[in-house]
């Protein structure tokens, strides 16, 4: 039961979104046919597809009816699109920092403290 109704909901949605309910007309197309095979016999199907849909459309007596065959027009306006974009790769180089040999004083050679003998501020020493 679960499967027939998957079909069905199937069918119904696409009869309604796609260009399947064209099907449905297919009797107009054999109908449409032996109409033409009455007014001339030695009309073949190809000569018959030939003339109604890769001519030119003519408009004459039988128009009406030609306008109901499957596949004659577009009922559903969908425009679907796609956009192709070449994205060319992104390569990042990150160089490493540059190491400096960087030597560490506790003091600049040019400001040298100058201790006098008799200043306040001395290191302490041993006794």
């Amino acid at each position: 039961m679960k499967r027939l109704a998957g079909i069905l909901f199937i069918s119904i949605y696409m009869l309604a979104f796609a260009e399947f309910h064209q099907l449905l007309r297919i009797p107009y197309l054999i109908e449409h046919f032996d109409f033409h095979r009455q007014s001339d016999p030695q009309i073949s199907f190809v000569k018959f597809l030939r003339m109604h849909y890769l001519g030119p459309i003519i408009v004459d007596d039988d128009f009406t009816q030609d306008q109901q065959l499957p596949f004659r027009d577009v009922d559903s306006h969908t425009l679907i699109g796609s956009v192709v974009v070449s994205v060319e790769p992104i390569s990042i180089s990150i160089d490493p920092p540059e190491l400096s040999a960087a030597e560490f004083f506790s003091y600049n050679e040019v400001n040298k403290p100058q201790f006098e003998a008799f200043d306040i501020f001395q290191p302490p020493r041993c006794a």
